[in-house]
């Protein structure tokens, strides 16, 4: 099935496409899939890699924006009162660049945390740049591990692929939503 659906087309830039978009949705799978994908010579690692942090930085960038746009849409700024966003403003305001790099290590605050940057009034090119530099160093480490893994284990894993993505799904939004339950308990 996941043959089929790679097979789609064998154009690199598909994949592009496809990596970008997916990590709107799940920024770490992403990463491993790139990489993934890359190590089974599907697409050029460098292009892969770059794929992952330019739909990482888009993502991102986007959330920021959503935060910054409910200053001037009521709508929304009513939609935003999130208590985990609520809770992440004031850190923001006072230490932005380590609170960015908390942001990118802990998976469940990523959505929160970004639509908080604009909410909090982070300027635009200390974000830019320090999302920028977290992107990098966060998909270069997850990327190169999984890649080295995927050329490692290519062929046993093959075989397994096909039940290991949604097992990997399953896995990852029940962490997910356990993730959310302990931090909204926690307020």
């Amino acid at each position: 099935m996941l043959d089929s659906l790679l097979g789609y087309s064998d154009s690199p830039y598909w994949l592009v496409l496809v990596i970008i978009v997916s990590t709107f949705a799940l920024e770490d799978l992403a990463i491993i899939g790139a990489a993934l994908l890359a190590a089974s010579g599907r697409v050029a690692p460098e292009l892969a890699f770059v794929s992952v942090c330019a739909g990482m930085f888009i993502g991102d960038t986007a959330l920021y924006l959503l935060g910054r746009l409910a200053h001037s849409w009521p709508w929304l700024s009513r939609h935003l009162q999130s208590p985990m966003i609520q809770r992440q403003i004031q850190p923001l305001q006072q230490t932005p660049w380590h609170q960015l790099a908390l942001i990118r290590c802990m998976p469940g605050l990523r959505t929160f945390g970004y639509i908080a940057c604009g909410i909090a009034r982070v300027p635009l090119l200390p974000f830019s740049f320090a999302n920028a530099l977290s992107i990098v160093a966060w998909a270069a480490a997850l990327f190169f591990v999984a890649f080295f893994l995927g050329q490692q284990f290519a062929d046993s894993m093959h075989e397994w692929l096909m039940w290991l993505v949604p097992v990997a799904l399953v896995a990852f939004f029940w962490g997910q939503w356990r993730l959310r339950q302990n931090m909204e308990g926690a307020v």
